[in-house]
């Protein structure tokens, strides 16, 4: 099964989430965390840096493993902390929950925001 290590960056209320090229013919358009597939012999966590550099250019300064969801692909989230600021072509931003709930994310992601609507800390009074 394909996994896929997935950024989780919170700055304050907000969380960073990048737009996928609207020409990309896998989920044109839609709003995700960065991130992208662990490679064969790769570790989870080597894969979330190495994407996250390609992605945006972020060195990641901490990382903490939440569970895993399962669905056509694994998806492997970090809450990540990471310095610099975000340097991509696509288009991106900073989002409360209740903001990423009205963007269109992927069908996979929708799980994931619910666990992180759950998260300590995750600015609850954002969300209804």
């Amino acid at each position: 099964m394909t996994e896929v290590a997935l950024a989780l960056i919170q700055r304050g209320r907000r969380w960073f989430l990048q737009r996928r090229d609207p020409a990309n013919p896998v989920l044109p358009g839609l709003w995700e965390f960065p991130g992208g597939k662990v490679e064969s012999g790769e570790l989870q966590e080597e894969a979330l840096r190495r994407e996250l550099f390609e992605e945006v250019g972020l060195m990641v300064i901490g990382a903490r493993q939440l569970p895993g969801l399962e669905g056509a692909v694994r998806l492997l989230p970090f809450l990540v902390e990471a310095q610099d600021i975000p340097r991509t072509e696509l288009a991106w931003g900073w989002f409360t929950l209740e903001e990423v709930k009205r963007l269109p994310i992927p069908p996979a992601n929708v799980p994931l925001l619910q666990a992180l609507i759950t998260l300590p800390g995750a600015a609850q009074s954002d969300v209804t």
